[in-house]
């Protein structure tokens, strides 16, 4: 019964591989044929795009570029994650600072990103600190918010047995805190990675020195087309890898939830 259970899982998952990749088969083809009706000098082909991409991927602004863009939306995301699951901790477990931060926090997140590049760029100058500040200020609150609903949602029951057994500050926070509200803080950080991808290519054409944002900027600008759609072709390979090692990485720190109840599902 065992063996049919791990065949029968097997089949389900290159099932749902299999309809990925088809689902990106009609997209590249519809793109090609959209590119033959409407003018390729304007709407490159996909493969033409492809093309471009390994291009730009085989070139110099690999290093110049695209690298630098990597190191900010890693180290953007990685600052909001840090501050934005210690805020929240503390914002969901005590109900008076929930209380006290909640207009901030409302006010702050409804700033548009955007508004926000002018000032970065007075503070930091045209390089990458301004790039990473940005994506701080926008990728944080994603995590903030769902560390602080996760971390308030715990059953006052479970916290009041973790302190019998003698829990109390740090080792109550991780040991209890945080993997009861680890489901929602991941939600967070997966909308908080998505959020720093694009607001790094939002504060890279803005006001950005370089990177790959940059790069699609001038080349829209220069008339490049080609270029610029091999750079959207490079931003999307980028979005995808970051998402599937933060899925990996999401499936081995949560490993512990499959089975129970609320946790990961069952296959």
């Amino acid at each position: 019964m065992t063996g049919i259970g791990t065949l029968r899982k097997s089949r389900n998952t290159l099932f749902r591989i299999s309809l990925g990749w088809l689902g990106l088969i009609i997209l590249a083809v519809g793109w090609q044929l959209a590119a033959i009706l409407i003018n390729k000098t304007i709407f490159p082909s996909f493969t033409t795009s492809i093309v471009a991409a390994v291009h730009l991927v085989g070139s110099s602004r690999l290093v110049s570029d695209i690298l630098p863009s990597v190191g900010r939306t890693v180290l953007g995301f990685l600052i909001s994650a840090v501050i934005g699951i210690a805020a929240g901790v503390v914002i969901g477990h005590y109900e008076t600072v929930r209380n006290w931060s909640g207009a901030v926090i409302d006010f702050l997140r409804s700033l548009p990103t955007p508004l926000l590049v002018p000032i970065a760029v007075v503070v930091f100058g045209l390089n990458g600190k301004m790039v990473i500040a940005t994506i701080v200020t926008a990728a944080i609150w994603p995590i903030l918010i769902n560390t602080a609903n996760g971390t308030s949602s715990i059953e006052p029951t479970m916290l009041d047995t973790a302190k019998t057994y003698g829990l109390r500050g740090r080792s109550l926070f991780l040991r209890v805190v945080l993997p009861a509200a680890s489901p929602q803080i991941f939600a967070g950080l997966r909308v908080a990675l998505s959020v720093s991808l694009v607001v790094m290519v939002v504060a890279e054409m803005l006001g950005g020195g370089s990177g790959i944002g940059y790069f699609i900027s001038n080349a829209q600008q220069s008339f490049n087309i080609k270029g610029s759609y091999g750079g959207v072709i490079v931003l999307a390979a980028m979005g995808w890898i970051f998402d599937t090692l933060f899925l990996v990485f999401e499936r081995r720190v949560l490993s512990w939830q499959r089975g129970t109840v609320g946790g990961v599902a069952n296959g």
